[in-house]
């Protein structure tokens, strides 16, 4: 499995880091489990259905995030653990 970057506040960093979440997902040896969580979170991210509308200034993209940074994070997870 690809390292992942380190933790960084700047943009390249996010770049890297959406990089790696790419590699991730689309590696053989990556569990389908890892695959199904980034694929949900790429598709929630894409679908016009939300949980807060994103016309809601401010909340609508804040719900966004926060469900998607914590599919990756439990991907992210149950992926560590299978390199172990």
């Amino acid at each position: 499995m690809p390292i992942p970057p380190k933790n960084s506040p700047s943009k390249l960093n996010l770049l890297r880091r959406a990089q790696y979440w790419g590699r991730l997902l689309f590696r053989r040896d990556t569990p389908w489990k890892v695959k199904a969580i980034l694929a949900v979170a790429i598709m929630y991210l894409l679908s016009p259905f939300d949980l807060v509308p994103d016309w809601i200034v401010g909340l609508g993209f804040l719900d966004d995030l926060t469900v998607v940074s914590l599919l990756v994070a439990w991907a992210i997870k149950i992926a560590e653990k299978n390199k172990k």
